[in-house]
């Protein structure tokens, strides 16, 4: 297994959002992680990547127990987030974002380089000498998931990249994160309120409520269940 929960909970001040969360995925896998506004999907994520503590139960990475380490030390392991509402350096232009994040992930012998990214985003390659927060939204969030992956991940964290885009361009970048996934045995977890074109691209659909796992199954078991009703 890349990445195994067992038993978490955590949470805000007094108050805990998420409650013996656990559920394990294994290499090239992508979860659909789905559920209504304020669920504790995001809190999840968070979890996970350390920027939220761990009341209780273990986050086991690669066989190493992670909940007590730094962010930083998760991110040289392979642990990428792309958070709600796009990662990028709005002043900076696009080729600066790059270098600046290349910098700090990608070693001699790095999986993803600048030169993949604008392989896999052309449009980003086009605007490279343009401020990055003057693209298209849909430019912005192709930026952010090529940040996510500079250097050598191993499990990509994307909380809502579809928030703001076109239909089109939800559809070309879940294509291009499935090709990564699978190309390179990543690991993938989406959350996602676009729930079908999440669960086109998933192997494995988690369905979260008031803090606890409802659902864990495949995408065509979860159409065929009457799941809706926790939206």
């Amino acid at each position: 297994m890349v990445l195994q929960l067992s038993g978490i909970a955590a949470g805000y001040g007094a108050k805990t959002v998420i409650s013996d969360v656990s559920f394990a995925l294994e290499p090239g896998q992508i979860l659909a992680f789905l559920g209504h506004n304020g669920a504790g999907k995001t809190t999840t994520l968070r979890t996970v990547m350390g920027l939220l503590p761990a009341r209780a139960g273990s986050v086991t990475f690669d066989g190493r127990r992670i909940e007590r380490i730094e962010v930083s030390a998760r991110v040289a392991m392979g642990l990428r987030l792309l958070p709600e509402g796009r990662g990028i350096f709005p002043d900076l232009n696009v080729a600066e974002n790059v270098d600046v994040v290349a910098a700090r992930n990608c070693g001699p012998h790095a999986m993803f380089s600048p030169t993949d990214v604008y392989r896999l985003f052309p449009v980003l390659s086009e605007r490279r000498a343009l401020r990055s927060g003057s693209l298209s939204g849909g430019q912005q969030q192709m930026l952010a998931l090529g940040l996510s992956i500079l250097g050598t991940p191993r499990c990509l964290l994307l909380d809502e990249p579809s928030i703001g885009l076109a239909p089109n361009l939800v559809e070309r970048m879940f294509v291009q994160v499935r090709e990564v996934c699978k190309t390179h045995a990543m690991t993938a977890i989406l959350v996602e309120q676009n729930v079908a074109a999440a669960m086109q691209i998933a192997d494995r659909v988690l369905i979260m409520n008031s803090g606890r796992i409802v659902f864990d199954g495949l995408p065509d078991e979860a159409r065929a269940s009457n799941f809706w009703h926790y939206f």
